[in-house]
């Protein structure tokens, strides 16, 4: 028995408008600021994560 597969398309075009505006607002910079990061934290900063968290979050 075959069932045909169910296909979504997703629009990323928003992505980059999301980024912008988040980074407008300063919210990586505020999140960084108000829960500042562990002595062995590394990489990238709290902030920069939810930032982008919160993109794929919403457009997804």
């Amino acid at each position: 028995m075959h069932t045909e597969p169910i296909i979504t398309n997703e629009r990323v075009d928003d992505i980059p408008v999301l980024l912008a505006q988040l980074e407008r607002i300063g919210v990586r910079q505020l999140l960084d600021k108000h829960f500042p990061t562990h002595g062995n934290w590394e990489g990238e900063s709290l902030g920069s994560v939810a930032v982008i968290w919160l993109t794929q979050n919403i457009c997804f």
